[in-house]
């Protein structure tokens, strides 16, 4: 058994199921001294970021979810994505991508894209940038700001490119030629959308 330290907590493990999944216990103790673990003056320490909650949902799939994992919850899986990759233990972030993968359809799209980035799932992001290109409902202010300002650009310069290529693909359609957009739009429209959309007045005579 081996002690680890997270948070303010103290837990009794085998040290071998740790050592055996993650790396990042691997390296600690071959580079600690011998003592460091084995008793609760000298408790392994985890990074500051993993709180005791991941790591509880850590250790209930080593001991558990492991032998069934289609009993994990999504939002299990999706702790077990962060913590996996903090603590470096490959088999269980592999675990965590295959079923996360397989229930993307039920991950909402602006998780999915946050999660893809700050754990390193490129596979996620193309797929997911498409549904908010495709979708017809603009991107809402928590969206935008769990997005951040060089994503939200990039989403609406898609979305005008896109919605400007089907216009002109109907239009040739229909009458055998695209259609060009005009250089200078109209500059009613243009002030009604913008007051629309930046939550303006309009101006009074």
């Amino acid at each position: 058994m081996g002690t680890r330290k997270v948070q303010e907590s103290l837990y009794k493990i085998h040290k071998y199921l740790l050592e055996h999944h993650s790396e990042y216990f691997r390296k600690i103790v071959t580079d600690g001294s011998n003592t460091l673990g084995r008793s609760d003056e000298s408790p392994l320490p985890l990074p500051e970021d993993v709180t005791q909650e991941d790591f509880d949902c850590l250790l209930d799939f080593l001991y558990n979810g492991i032998y069934d994992p289609p009993t994990v919850s999504l939002s299990a899986w999706t702790t077990l994505l962060a913590v996996s990759t903090r603590l470096q233990c490959a088999k269980v972030r592999h675990y965590a991508i295959r079923e996360l993968t397989a229930r993307r359809p039920t991950l909402p799209t602006i998780d999915a894209i946050v999660l893809a980035r700050a754990y390193d799932v490129p596979a996620w992001l193309g797929p997911a940038y498409a549904e908010l290109v495709r979708r017809l409902a603009p991107l809402a202010d928590d969206e935008a700001a769990r997005l951040g300002a060089r994503t939200v650009a990039q989403v609406a310069r898609a979305r005008e490119r896109l919605r400007e290529e089907e216009y002109a693909l109907f239009q040739q359609r229909r009458y055998g030629s695209k259609y060009v957009f005009p250089e200078r739009p109209d500059e009613q429209l243009v002030a009604r959308t913008v007051n629309e959309v930046f939550h303006l007045q309009s101006p009074t005579a």
